[in-house]
């Protein structure tokens, strides 16, 4: 990964949070647009996703024309 500290707070996540964060990967690989637009003209974006047992929040850029993402926070929040 690059960073101890991604690292650290990964391994802390439960099992069914990883699963929901590695949808919302896969989700963003496929469609980085369909995010929830932080501001009207800006490319910072928010995706959150919410299972009956945990809740994950992915703050991202999308780099255009690239398409490419890059991830700058993920929150958990209470189901």
């Amino acid at each position: 990964m690059g960073s101890d500290i991604a690292e650290a707070q990964i391994t802390a996540l439960s099992d069914t949070e990883v699963d929901v964060l590695l949808e919302i990967y896969e989700v963003l690989r496929l469609t980085p647009a369909n995010g929830r637009r932080l501001t009207p003209a800006g490319a910072m974006y928010v995706w959150d996703h919410q299972r009956v047992s945990a809740g994950i929040s992915v703050t991202y850029l999308l780099l255009e024309p690239q398409r490419e993402v890059a991830v700058l926070r993920v929150d958990r929040f209470p189901a």
